[in-house]
């Protein structure tokens, strides 16, 4: 017994330094992610710069080329007509085509420069987004291994085996990480581009309004545009991590604000037959049936082909039901299900099923192919009534 304990003992010392290793690994890779990042927003900001030089020298491209040929033009003329130039004017002409023909071709030379410079520029940005994706990936297969390492892999009701058991639990975990990924992918993606061209951008201003106060004025306004977009994307990452209407209007309007969004978006019709929510449904479950609905919905969008959808919510003292109807192409469920605990494809029916776990509810699915789908999810008004129960 002695030597058993012992045993336990060690394989966990072995773990834990296991799980160290794992971890200081991690915290290098997101460094190096960091440092990655920061030389791809610099990059960005040449880019740009780079962009706006290359417009600027292909007018002056056009502007040379115009005045080249009406000076070749009037070479001509002069050629033709020795008679009526002096010598001095004819020195001139020739002077004045040779100038603009050197400048057009040194600029000519100045433009593929800065465009074999933007192509090399692209290339490399394209290299640096492809080194953050990989890394992302590692991060995220790294993020799963440690959870399951330290004991916080997750397990689902109505698994046939424990090897299913693990896989799903795999899945879930990997799809959580997708979720954080994408969320860190449309930050970087968006809000942190915009705010790293604006730091940037605010150096390059302060130098512009000590030369000249109009154009840096102008610097400031345009300045004050990409905040303000930055501002607007950052917004809308908010509202995807959690609607501010739910606090606001609640869990009915927001649902309905949603539905009209998708209806707008697909023409797809959506009846909505939702009992108003009151203080009896913890705020956990109200955002627990608006990312239901939301997922739901979401997946007739994509591959339902439905024309209608019926969307019910009611409510009683302990328990909670949602009840989603689509005219749709539908699925066989069995085999669809069976994808998912081994396959853990579908991550949207995931999600789903994962949350409806997770607070110990019910979840039902019928479809059949060329009928439609119906869902019916039952969760508890508040956690405390699986505990009452």
């Amino acid at each position: 017994m002695i030597r058993k304990n012992t045993d336990i003992s060690e394989i966990n010392n072995i773990i834990k330094k296991i799980i160290e290793q794992i971890t200081s690994s991690k915290e290098m890779i997101v460094n190096i992610i960091d440092n990655i990042k920061k030389e791809e927003a610099e990059f960005i900001f040449e880019l740009k710069e780079l962009k706006e030089k290359i417009v600027l020298t292909i007018k002056e491209v056009d502007e040379l080329e115009a005045l080249d040929k009406r000076m070749r033009q009037k070479l001509a003329d002069v050629s033709s007509r020795f008679d009526k130039y002096s010598e001095g004017e004819i020195k001139d002409v020739y002077d004045k085509a040779y100038e603009v023909r050197l400048k057009l071709m040194t600029k000519r030379n100045e433009e593929k420069i800065l465009r074999d410079k933007r192509d090399r520029l692209e290339m490399q940005l394209k290299k640096l987004e492809e080194n953050i994706n990989n890394a992302q990936k590692v991060i995220s297969q790294i993020s799963v291994a440690l959870k399951y390492l330290e004991g916080e892999a997750l397990s689902l009701v109505n698994v046939d085996d424990k090897e299913s058991e693990m896989l799903i639990g795999i899945k879930i975990l990997e799809a959580q990480e997708d979720e954080r990924k994408k969320i860190a992918r449309d930050i970087h993606d968006g809000p942190a581009q915009y705010v790293a061209s604006a730091v940037m951008r605010i150096d390059f201003t302060k130098k512009v309004i000590v030369k000249d106060l109009d154009k840096g004025l102008n610097e400031l306004t345009e300045l004050k545009e990409v905040l303000k977009t930055a501002l607007k994307e950052i917004r809308a990452i908010i509202f995807d991590l959690r609607p501010m209407s739910l606090d606001d209007l609640g869990l009915v309007q927001t649902i309905q604000e949603y539905a009209k969004s998708i209806k707008e978006e697909t023409d797809i019709n959506i009846d909505l037959k939702l009992k108003p929510i009151n203080d009896e449904v913890e705020p956990i479950i109200q955002v627990a049936v608006y990312r239901i609905i939301q997922e739901i919905l979401n997946n007739i969008k994509k591959h339902s082909k439905a024309k209608n959808v019926e969307i019910k919510l009611d409510y009683g003292t302990k328990y909670l039901m949602i009840v989603v109807i689509d005219d749709g192409v539908g699925f066989d469920v069995e085999e669809t299900l069976k994808k998912v605990k081994t396959q853990g494809t579908n991550y949207g029916l995931l999600g789903i099923m994962d949350r409806v776990q997770q607070l110990q509810g019910e979840f039902e699915l019928e479809s059949k192919k060329g009928i439609g789908t119906k869902f019916k999810i039952k969760l508890p008004v508040n956690r405390g009534v699986v505990k009452d129960d």
